[in-house]
């Protein structure tokens, strides 16, 4: 009767075949396993990202744009940083800011002698003068005068001396400020030795001078009632030009 019912299972009705059956079974097992582990590796070879997209004309042409940009920006900064220093020095002559006396109140025909004129109602402002040198730079650099006394849009004359104690030449670079610095766009530099190369020879001593005044408009303005006295500083730093002929500081 289990042979009629189940012939393909190869049963008789005293005994099954049930080691066939489980070898069948088995069998189908792994076919199955294998199709379904083999269309999951082709999916996921289908996810992956291929490289070719890469390779496209658009995908080389962005590529040399990216570095075209990259070495515009290289080069962008270090121009920057080469034209700094001067950017700033110029934008200080003109501005005061930082407290950097203004290089000159012009007019329009690049005349000071309009704004030349002392102002006889107002109070005298007392200049004083300080000098100072690198850690790095063997000079001796003082004021020869303590302070003067001016009118705003009186001009004054004051002198340094420097002197070189090395053993050798030696180029220095000044630098200046004004304080309080709320005055440096009021005070006017008609000639200066700042920012200028300043070679001095071993154990020569030079006079540097400062011709300078007080803009008349200070005396008009407002937040200025407070201020009687001005210092004027230099510091001397060792300078050597670069291998772009640039001069440069020496770091401390």
């Amino acid at each position: 009767m289990f042979s009629r019912l189940f012939p393909s299972l190869g049963c008789s009705a005293t005994k099954w075949n049930i080691p066939q059956q489980s070898k069948f079974v088995h069998k189908s097992v792994f076919q199955v396993e294998r199709r379904y582990f083999s269309r999951s590796f082709q999916l996921q070879e289908q996810s992956r990202p291929s490289a070719a997209p890469f390779r496209t004309p658009q995908s080389k042409k962005r590529n040399v744009s990216t570095a075209l940009y990259a070495i515009s920006l290289i080069l962008g900064t270090t121009a920057l940083a080469y034209g700094s220093v001067p950017l700033y020095k110029m934008i200080c002559a003109q501005t005061g800011w930082g407290g950097q006396p203004i290089l000159t109140h012009r007019g329009g025909d690049g005349d000071t002698s309009s704004r030349v004129t002392p102002v006889t109602d107002s109070r005298r402002l007392r200049i004083t003068f300080n000098g100072s040198v690198s850690d790095v730079m063997p000079w001796k650099f003082t004021p020869q005068q303590r302070e003067v006394r001016v009118l705003p849009g009186e001009t004054a004359l004051a002198f340094y001396t420097a002197t070189n104690k090395g053993p050798s030449d030696i180029i220095g670079v000044a630098t200046y400020s004004v304080t309080p610095g709320q005055v440096a766009p009021y005070f006017s530099k008609i000639q200066c030795f700042c920012f200028e190369e300043q070679k001095l020879n071993a154990g020569e001593s030079v006079d540097m001078p400062v011709f300078f005044f007080i803009d008349p408009d200070f005396a008009t303005d407002p937040n200025m009632q407070g201020i009687d006295t001005i210092t004027l500083s230099y510091t001397f730093f060792k300078a050597k030009y670069d291998d772009n002929g640039v001069l440069k500081p020496i770091a401390s």
